[in-house]
């Protein structure tokens, strides 16, 4: 098995938490729909979207760019998180 490098591991990390965590919205959004307008829809469905909104916009009158971000945390999210982690730990 080849040795993983140290820049080449944290890349690995950063791509297991991201799928972690859209597997963990993906279950949530499940969860969700499949029981609406209950306890356990408002525990693993909402969250909090902590971001730039609206974007930002640099307008050079040659060039317009504009940037944002915005992140979507439930708790389904942190547990595909927690998950990720305990699967990166295990490689």
């Amino acid at each position: 098995m080849p040795k993983i490098k140290r820049g080449e591991s944290a890349v690995i990390l950063v791509v297991i938490l991201i799928l972690g965590a859209l597997v963990g919205s993906v279950i949530g959004e499940v969860i969700a729909s499949l029981l609406p307008g209950g306890l356990v829809e408002q525990i693993f469905a909402k969250g909090v979207n902590p971001g730039i909104s609206p974007p930002a916009v640099l307008d050079l009158k040659v060039v317009t760019a504009t940037f944002g971000l915005t992140v979507r945390i439930n708790l389904a999210s942190l547990l595909g998180i927690g998950l990720a982690l305990l699967i990166y730990k295990k490689l």
